[in-house]
């Protein structure tokens, strides 16, 4: 490091002379700096720069600090060495001189620049105030070398004892250290059985959640998911009114109580949590393993602390010091020893944070409010009465810092939190399953990520592709397939099936083979590739066998999702004995202490064991287990289904269970099983336990709920037979085409078949439907056109339409003497798959410009909009649409004008009469909503439309149509 001294002395009196110099214009004192005080410095600075050649050299070697920086940008903060009541600032000096070398690739690199440079600066400033104090040329300048001393010494006396007054080096000391500490998220990489560290701020997501009313009410939560469960077989058409309320009633008796079903409400949206974050003083974010509570408060931390050393804000508001601390250590380490607030240097302490000033600065800063609290893990405190006394401390903590304008965030696993909760004014939210968006979000980045850490020498443009790549292969296989869909629920479990797509290069297409999978990448490769030991994994031999009975257990007798050990060891036990090859003693579930006999003590290390090495079984309360997430018991408990007893008493379990909203999804991924393992046995399995069935259900011949479960378990892909597959499809068509003399004349059935039949994507069972659709084609008769144009509809969604099925759709949309709905629909069902071409073209604009009144509106409409959609809006269909929208005949439906409006609006042909009309429209409180709607999406905002919509922003009804009103009116 070489620093010619002379001109830097000069910059730095000249700096002095600006400081004190304020203060002789006040009549303080004259000050005078001259020769002899500029030859001192440089001697002094001489010195000091040599002791940091020594100790640093080689350190700032790496590091081309050039003159013109110490002159300027160092001359600044080495003169505050001279001047009293200045402090200098070493990470500030840095920071400063990390800037000058120009701007770096990301923060994180200049971040380690700063932390880099500080200790040398620390002693450049240390040295100089040392050296400045030999000069006596320099001691009238000072006027404080006896003050420096006595302070020097208090400074050392406290210091010594642990506490000395904070810097603000200290500050960005423990920013560093916590920005360090968070900065990465770790995962396994599979393809070369390696741990990646990836940057936390770019893979993180930001999730949604719901306010919770009934916080931990674990009961409560899943009453309402069944009780939803069961309104969507009612809309379905699969139960009736009685058999919902019926089904309430048993919901509401298997836990001894009275529900009130709750009201939807704007409370209820999903919103997105760092929102509620940012909105709320004092947050609970409550959620099942695996959903992120973690890695929200750790991305907070980090983005916090990077926001607070950068001078930002954080989502328009004032960056905050964070301060993340979990909870369970607390209540190990510092309960009831200390307080939250004592217990706070000693933690950090231990976890490599060591600074002197560190408790003053906490201190500091909490009195000032200007902390973010981040507090985690309130379940993960060892019993409930020890988790009300941590509760008291945190509650006490909050109490005392929360008047000062601190915020807090607390995180809680559901299970558990209701033994101990959190008193009012926390916002109490809880997580929500990702939504395809936030999933889509998710893989993007994650997939470039992983790509990224684990092919390091790749370019950038080839990690981008490659991650692209892979993240339109998973997006798609989870389109594809609605039961691995369920299975990215949330960021544990999407980041298995990334796991395994990137272990094999796709995801299964069946969705049995998917969970097999995953389950597997949880409960063994995972961690295998993470370096854990064989031996502290649990033992192969017996974890599928063991989470098999357990899952069969808990799904059938603890809904709620969790057990107590001793539960446990009265459903393990007799496999452990049976593993050791004795018999099992019923009598060790009456001694004392049932787990501290042998059996209790090694189904105890086999719990202890998935939970810590699986995403599999995890401790969802303090003494409480359960599945990280109900997929995977619905999945041991269809595997119990699949391979416990004999085959008779197989299909009786599936046949008993057939219909339990509660166990679907076990008996399809049971049939998957069996499909895979015995497939010479599916079909009669099916048969007798699905359909037709030993013995049909109650009203089988009115309501077809087997016949209907049957066609999902094709949807679901299982590999039965070819014959079986065209005799299901071959009943489901000719039902649908004969209505009056089958099932489908009740609404409910027919949509409910429709909707089966639509979720065929992608299997063997699709293929055949269309090649059954195809076969009607020239089979058709006045009576099932109709019904026959609904099916060839659901066809197109499928895949790619056989020629007859497109010959008579054109058929249908040509001739005159069919009814112009059906012709319409035909019209619709060929643009769907892009085969909109003429004659259907012209008839369809034929029929959009019709004028006969005996058309109704809304079927002219539809045939604009056809048209329209497939880029074949042109004159005359414009002038028909707008007639339409403009007319004000009263017995047009006005949704028919609206809706004519709005396929203008969408081609920007949204003219003066239809803006005209669509105000009109906008005071029909009918279809005010949809009229204001298409007004605000519709292009340039006049006087009158934007007062309209400053109006209906106003109003308290229509939330949706407010958020837009309002929007688009501020822009």
């Amino acid at each position: 490091m070489s620093v010619t001294v002379a001109p830097l002395a000069k910059a730095i009196l000249s700096r002095v002379g600006k400081e004190i110099g304020g203060v002789a214009a006040k009549g303080t004192r004259k000050w005078v700096l001259g020769d002899p005080e500029k030859k001192a410095l440089e001697r002094a600075l001489g010195r000091a720069f040599a002791e940091v050649e020594r100790l640093y050299g080689r350190q700032l070697a790496d590091f081309d600090i050039n003159a013109g920086f110490w002159e300027h940008e160092g001359a600044d903060e080495l003169s505050k060495v001279l001047v009293a009541g200045l402090t200098p600032s070493a990470a500030k000096f840095a920071e400063r001189a990390v800037d000058s070398l120009g701007p770096s690739r990301s923060d994180d690199e200049r971040l380690d620049r700063i932390l880099a440079l500080r200790p040398p600066f620390k002693a450049m400033l240390t040295a100089l105030e040392r050296e400045v104090r030999t000069e006596s040329a320099l001691h009238a300048l000072l006027e404080r070398a006896d003050a420096a001393r006595t302070a020097d010494a208090a400074s050392s006396i406290v210091e010594a004892m642990g506490a000395r007054a904070s810097s603000e080096d200290d500050q960005v000391r423990y920013l560093g250290w916590l920005i360090d500490q968070h900065r990465y998220v770790r995962t396994a990489g599979v393809v070369r059985n390696t741990t990646v560290q990836l940057p936390l701020e770019r893979v993180f997501v930001g999730l949604r959640a719901r306010h919770d009313r009934h916080p931990g009410d674990r009961a409560r939560l899943w009453f309402e998911q069944e009780r939803q469960k069961a309104a969507a077989l009612l809309e379905a058409g699969q139960l009736d009114h009685v058999g919902y309320e019926a089904v309430l009633d048993r919901l509401q008796t298997q836990y001894g109580r009275k529900f009130a079903v709750d009201v939807g409400s704007e409370f209820d949206q999903p919103v997105l949590v760092l929102d509620a974050v940012r909105d709320a003083s004092q947050v609970l974010v409550l959620g099942d393993p695996g959903t992120g509570k973690t890695t929200l408060l750790r991305y907070l931390a980090l983005r916090h602390a990077r926001a607070v050393l950068k001078g930002e804000s954080v989502q328009g508001r004032p960056a905050r010091l964070p301060i993340y601390v979990r909870i369970g250590d607390y209540a190990r380490q510092g309960y009831p020893r200390v307080g939250i607030s004592d217990f706070l240097p000693d933690y950090l302490n231990r976890s490599e944070c060591r600074l002197p000033g560190l408790a003053n600065m906490l201190g500091q800063q909490l009195e000032a409010g200007r902390c973010l609290v981040l507090l985690d893990g309130l379940d993960e405190v060892a019993s409930a009465e020890l988790r009300r006394e941590v509760v008291a401390a945190v509650v006490n903590f909050v109490a005392a810092h929360s008047r000062s304008g601190n915020r807090f965030v607390v995180t809680s696993r559901v299970a558990g939190y209701q033994a101990a909760p959190l008193p009012q004014p926390f916002t109490a939210m809880r997580l929500d399953d990702m939504d395809d968006d936030t999933i889509s979000q998710f893989l993007q980045v994650y997939c470039r990520q992983v790509e990224r850490a684990e092919t390091p020498d790749k370019s950038q443009a080839a990690i981008i592709e490659a991650g692209a790549r892979e993240t339109a292969a998973i997006e798609q296989a989870l389109r594809s397939n609605a039961g691995v869909r369920r299975l990215a629920a949330n960021p544990l479990l999407l980041t298995a099936l990334v796991l395994v797509h990137r272990a094999s290069g796709r995801l299964p297409h069946r969705r049995v083979e998917a969970y097999v999978e995953v389950c597997t990448a949880l409960g063994r490769t995972w961690r295998s590739a993470q370096g854990v030991a064989d031996a502290d994994l649990p033992d192969e031999r017996i974890l599928t066998r063991w989470l098999i009975e357990l899952g069969a257990w808990m799904h059938q007798y603890r809904p709620e999702g969790a057990a107590t050990r001793a539960e446990l060891l009265e459903v393990l036990g007799p496999l452990w004995s049976a593993h050791q090859g004795s018999a099992w003693d019923p009598d060790a579930l009456l001694t004392a202490d049932p787990l501290d006999t042998e059996a209790g003590q090694g189904v105890l290390e086999f719990i202890e064991k998935a939970d810590k090495h699986t995403g599999l079984l995890v401790e969802r309360a303090p003494g409480r287990y359960g599945f990280a997430h109900l997929t995977f018991e619905e999945y041991y408990a269809g595997r119990a289904l699949a391979f416990r007893g004999t085959a008779t008493e197989r299909v009786l379990a599936l046949r008993g269970h057939l219909h339990d909203p509660r166990y679907e999804e076990p008996i399809l991924l049971a049939l998957g099983l069996i499909g895979t393992d015995y497939a010479d046995q599916i079909d009669d399995v099916v048969a007798q336990a699905i359909y037709p069935g030993t013995v049909p259900s109650l009203y089988e011949d009115l309501l077809g709920r087997d016949f209907l479960f049957m066609l999902r378990v094709l949807a679901d892909d299982t590999p039965v037979q070819t014959a079986t597959i065209d005799h299901v499809i071959t009943l489901a068509i000719t039902e649908r085409l004969a209505p009056d003399r089958s099932r489908c004349r009740f609404a409910s059935y027919s949509q409910a078949l429709e909707q089966h039949l639509a979720a065929l994507t992608g299997t063997k069972a699709a293929g055949r439907y269309i090649t059954a659709v195809d076969k009607r084609a020239d089979l058709l008769t006045p009576e099932t056109v109709g019904p026959w144009v609904t099916l060839a509809g659901i066809a197109a969604q499928l895949d790619v339409l056989l020629a007859a099925t497109v010959a008579a759709l054109v058929q249908v949309a040509t001739d005159p003497g069919i009814d112009p709905s059906m012709r319409v629909q035909a019209g619709l069902v060929l643009a769907g798959r892009g085969e909109l071409r003429e004659p259907v073209i012209t008839a369809l604009l034929q029929l959009a410009t019709d004028s006969n009144p005996d058309i109704d509106p809304y079927v002219r409409l539809q045939g604009a909009s056809v048209l329209a959609d497939a880029g074949e809006l042109r004159e005359p269909v414009i002038t028909a649409l707008l007639q339409l929208a403009t007319d004000s005949n009263p017995d047009i439906d006005p949704y028919v004008r609206v809706e004519a409006g709005s396929a203008l609006a969408g081609r920007g042909e949204l003219s003066e009469p239809v803006i005209t009309a669509l105000l009109q429209l906008a005071t029909d409180p009918f279809v005010e909503v949809e009229a204001r709607s298409v007004l605000a999406n519709g292009g340039e905002l006049s006087e009158p439309v934007i007062t309209a919509l400053l109006q209906v922003a106003t109003q308290p009804r229509h939330r949706p149509i407010r958020a837009v009103a309002g929007g688009i009116s501020a822009g």
